[in-house]
Formats: C-alpha cells, sequence, structure tokens
C-alpha cells in the first residue's frame, strides 16, 4: 500500500504525472462549467472573454473614442439606443457616436463586461420593435441578447423575423456552452468570407417595424403607439 502511494507520487511529481494532473484539472472544470452554463457560467465566461478583449482593444477603443469626440458635433463619444434585454427590461446600448460602420458597435463589448449583452444570445431588438412582438415570441427576452446570433448556424437570406424568433426560443431551450462555441467559430468563418449579416435575413436590413409597415401588417399609428409605450416603458427603468 505505501509503495503504490509513493509510486503514485512519484509518478505525479514527474512530466507525464503533471501534464495527466494538468489535463484531468481542465476536464473538470470544462464539465462544472457546461453543468453549470445556464446557472452562472455564461455570464462568467462573458464577462473574463469581454474583459480580455478590452485589454487587448484598448488603444483601438482609445482611438475610436477620440475621432467620435471630434466628428459627433457636440463633443460626445457615445451614443445610447434603447433596446430590451434580459427578463424584458429596457436597457441602453452603446455605439461610437462619430463613426459608422462595424467600428461603430465596437463599444458593445463593454456592455458585455458590464452584463448588459452577452457574447451570444438572440438579436438586439430596439424597444419599439419590441412592443410589436406578438406574445407567443416574448420568451426570446427571457436571455441577454447577444453580440453574435444563433442565427449564425442556423440562419439564411431568407429568413424572416418571424422565423428568427422561433429560432431564438429553440435556442433559449437549448443552450449550451459547446454550442455558443459552435456558434461563435461559425460567425467568425462567416466573417472572413465576407458573408456579413446575410445569415439574419430580413432582421440584417430592416427593423421589425419596417418590416410590418412593407407587408401592410400595421400602419403609421401602431408604430408610434408602439415607440410611446416603449418610451414609458423606459423612463420607469
Amino acid at each position: 500500500m505505501i509503495n503504490n502511494l509513493l509510486n503514485l507520487k512519484g509518478f505525479l511529481n514527474s512530466p507525464a504525472g503533471i501534464a495527466v494532473f494538468c489535463v484531468a484539472a481542465a476536464a473538470l472544470l470544462i464539465l462544472i462549467l457546461d453543468l453549470n452554463y445556464r446557472l452562472f457560467a455564461k455570464r462568467l465566461l462573458d464577462f473574463i472573454a469581454s474583459f480580455i478583449t478590452v485589454c487587448v482593444i484598448s488603444p483601438l477603443l482609445i482611438v475610436c473614442a477620440v475621432i467620435s469626440k471630434v466628428r459627433s458635433g457636440n463633443g460626445s463619444v457615445l451614443d445610447y439606443t434603447d433596446c430590451v434585454g434580459l427578463n424584458g427590461k429596457v436597457i441602453s446600448v452603446s455605439g461610437f457616436a462619430g463613426i459608422s460602420g462595424p467600428l461603430k458597435n465596437l463599444s458593445r463589448i463593454l456592455d458585455v463586461l458590464c452584463g448588459k449583452l452577452s457574447v451570444v444570445g438572440p438579436k438586439l431588438v430596439e424597444s419599439g420593435d419590441a412592443a410589436l412582438i406578438e406574445d407567443g415570441a416574448m420568451e426570446r427576452f427571457s436571455v441577454r441578447p447577444g453580440l453574435v446570433s444563433p442565427l449564425a448556424v442556423s440562419g439564411g437570406e431568407q429568413l424572416t423575423y418571424e422565423e428568427m424568433f422561433a429560432a431564438d426560443v429553440r435556442y433559449i431551450k437549448r443552450r449550451e456552452m459547446f454550442m455558443d462555441f459552435g456558434i461563435l467559430i461559425c460567425a467568425a468563418v462567416k466573417g472572413i468570407r465576407g458573408d456579413g449579416k446575410k445569415y439574419l435575413g430580413e432582421a440584417a436590413e430592416k427593423s421589425y417595424a419596417q418590416t410590418l409597415l412593407q407587408r401592410g401588417a400595421i400602419t403609421e399609428e401602431d408604430v408610434i403607439t408602439a415607440r410611446n409605450y416603449a418610451a414609458e416603458a423606459s423612463k420607469k427603468n
């Protein structure tokens, strides 16, 4: 018995033993994170990923902030858009005020850091649009919206808003750590290929209100009513 313990101790002190221990510890950590992904691990990984990203791209964030302050006209660095976040609460999502294109939303990594957004989650919907969504799709607001949509895997150019809402609900019911990693990889590949956000379908170019107006499903008065309702909800938050 004593010899066996000594042999085990000797093995663990060897390079091979240390490697086996590290692999086992890493596997155990991954298992714990996966089993508790919905409970706390997703938010923990979001925080770690956003913190590291902010540290790495901080020079670029500073440059964007300076450009925004100069170009915005009123000296503002960030402007904010009211969207619907976790549990249906209205959140203000940031963007660089004086910059257009992809860099404008680079500041949203800060929104992930402070817990407004997630790295992977349903597409952001502005509060005025959210007021037009039917009750059957409201479950999509039970989690944080994401910088990257799950539609990177399941979407397509012909996707409608209603199909997007249904896909978001399916994602929420199935979400797990390895699924989110797969979504990130798929989104990165599509970005490298230059596909942009085509997988978002009609949501890539038009708001939900614009889409419903074009279909004739609502009137301008309905849009104004929805925006007023959203503005009142924003004040309460």
